[in-house]
């Protein structure tokens, strides 16, 4: 066996063929071993690491063996160039010739001085689990082995038995009664795009319903990034190709419900990324799209296997009938190494054991990477202390708008927010930490409807500042104690700006609060804004925009929680009761 290393994926169509024919001489072919699959990995991601690619030869120069690999050149560590999408990795050959070949390239990756190797969703029953086994024991490597994934399938046929029995016969009518309810204009029907042409026009609303959903589901999606967009763009254009990908849309009419992002391939059906529209997530629209799929793929004598991919989902349970496991083989040439390895696992184990604790540890971990902001551990003391001085001796200034300063303001328009903005924000500025929180906490609060969220958007519909809208009282009295006859019965008060940080400075904050004035101006309401120690820079927007200060609300003691009352400042000279503010 020879064995070449190449450092790139290249655009051979000779390759193309013979790869995908060794692929799908595997014991149990997936899409994720294709020559496609890898290329669309390497384009989409080539600046993540730096690309192996091990090829074997036989005798008759013929490829007997194909691993695509990547290495972190920074912890000299080795990986499967697709473990970040696949659902399924492995070593690509014959299975009489898997431990040859496993052998020479853990030789060659010997060579190269690399440290350790990590190989995850390797198949349990692959035959390559043995080989790595035997090979690490002859290049004195040390092997650790846990399960990774349960992966949950839907069997419908076999040779011996026939047709699977339903999967999921005792919630039939609660789908029946879903399913009428989405379909009461229309009836609702299941569409699937294979080619190209018809998949590029709806890839952008996939993206955006996924980072949407992603956000309802306080996280997010892997979508957001540029990285994965164009790794399903690639993917799509390649697998379009040999008709291996299948972009499934339930739809009544013209309103699309859920998305699944799958494959057709060797007999399977992949449930691969899926996702819903949340606006009507009271009918589960992914469990009927899953059901749907499951009942046509029962009808095709093509298809053998739903497979529900990674991740333990309850919905999955009700379909699945059975399961294959994935493994984490870790192989260390470091003793240290290999026993940190081992006691990481046990302990993330017993946590995981015990729900509580894990969700305390992740909360706890949350928490800490959220008041740090990723600042170096010096500066924390400092935020720290600032933070607690601004919430114990902090000031809020409530100001009043102007209606004089309220001009029309060209190339923006502030609309009400809905999810697509805040999905459209989260791929923007997915970069931005600080923005990314922001976003989750709008989407909570745009769920609970609590307050009224406005966005400021460019001509292209582009987010650029944030700002929220409540009635006073609802928003204040709980904190704070503003004079008598202040506030009346339509008066409502900002709150929880943002502007991302690529876009401060450009008089975004200062523009939207204008353009709310001027709304508020027209229903004949007063708009109140406040201002605590340390927001400088919010309040000189506030001022910019025509608001000025009314009075003050200072805490009555340091030591004890009571609720802060008005105290009188320089610009209080007329009672709050008989100035008539209007914007």
């Amino acid at each position: 066996m020879r064995l070449d290393v190449l450092r790139e994926i290249p655009d051979d169509s000779s390759l193309r063929a013979d790869w995908n024919a060794l692929a799908l001489r595997m014991e149990h072919p997936q899409v994720f071993y294709t020559y496609e699959w890898a290329l669309a990995v390497y384009r989409s991601y080539r600046s993540v690491g730096n690309t192996l690619l091990f090829l074997a030869y036989d005798d008759l120069n013929a490829l007997c063996g194909v691993a695509a690999l990547r290495l972190d050149p920074a912890s000299r560590t080795i990986c499967f160039l697709t473990a970040n999408t696949g659902d399924y990795c492995d070593f690509l050959s014959a299975a009489e010739r898997r431990a040859e070949f496993v052998s020479a390239a853990l030789s060659e990756l010997k060579k190269m001085g690399v440290r350790s190797l990590v190989f995850t969703n390797l198949p349990a029953d692959s035959a390559t689990v043995a080989a790595i086994s035997g090979g690490a024991r002859n290049h004195g490597l040390r092997c650790h082995m846990r399960t990774a994934y349960r992966c949950a399938q839907v069997q419908l046929q076999s040779k011996q038995a026939g047709p699977a029995p339903d999967p999921v016969p005792s919630h039939k009518k609660i789908l029946r009664r879903f399913v009428n309810a989405m379909g009461r204009e229309n009836p609702v029907r299941l569409e699937h795009r294979r080619t190209w042409e018809a998949i590029e026009p709806v890839l952008p609303e996939f993206r955006r319903a996924h980072v949407a959903r992603f956000l309802v589901t306080g996280r997010i999606s892997n979508l957001a990034r540029p990285e994965r967009h164009v790794f399903l763009t690639e993917l799509a254009k390649l697998l379009s190709e040999s008709g291996w990908v299948a972009l499934t849309r339930m739809v009544s009419g013209d309103r699309v419900f859920a998305w699944n992002y799958g494959f057709l391939f060797q007999g399977t059906w992949f449930w691969y990324q899926p996702t819903f529209d949340s606006d009507v997530e009271k009918y589960s629209p992914g469990f009927c799209l899953l059901a749907k799929i499951v009942e046509e793929a029962s009808g095709n004598p093509a298809v053998n296997v739903v497979d529900l991919g990674l991740g333990a989902e309850d919905y999955k349970d009700r379909f699945a009938n059975q399961i294959r496991e994935t493994l984490y083989v870790s192989l260390q040439n470091s003793a240290l190494r290999h026993c940190r390895e081992i006691v990481r696992d046990q302990a993330a184990a017993w946590v995981k054991a015990r729900p509580p604790l894990e969700r305390a540890i992740r909360s706890a971990i949350l928490i800490g990477r959220g008041w740090t902001r990723g600042l170096p551990w010096q500066n924390v003391l400092s935020l720290s202390r600032r933070r607690f001085r601004d919430w114990w001796l902090g000031c809020e200034c409530f100001c009043s708008g102007n209606q004089s300063v309220c001009g029309e303001i060209e190339g923006v328009q502030l609309c009400a927010m809905d999810l697509n903005h805040l999905a459209a924000a989260a791929m923007e500025y997915v970069d931005d930490e600080d923005t990314l929180s922001y976003l989750l906490r709008a989407t909570r609060r745009l769920r609970s409807k609590q307050a009224e969220g406005f966005v400021l958007a460019d001509a292209k519909g582009m987010p650029l500042h944030f700002v929220w809208q409540a009635p006073a009282y609802t928003s204040l009295a709980k904190n704070y104690r503003a004079p008598a006859g202040v506030f009346n019965g339509q008066d409502t008060v900002l709150l929880d700006a943002w502007t991302p940080g690529a876009l401060r400075g450009r008089g975004h904050c200062v523009q939207a609060l204008r353009l709310i004035a001027k709304d508020a101006s027209i229903r004949s309401r007063r708009v109140w804004a406040y201002s605590s120690s340390g927001q400088e820079l919010w309040e000189r927007a506030l001022l910019e925009a025509g608001f000025w200060k009314r009075f003050s609300l200072r805490r009555n003691s340091i030591f004890q929680r009571r609720p802060k009352t008005p105290t009188s400042t320089p610009s209080d000279e007329i009672s709050a009761q008989g100035v008539s503010a209007r914007v």
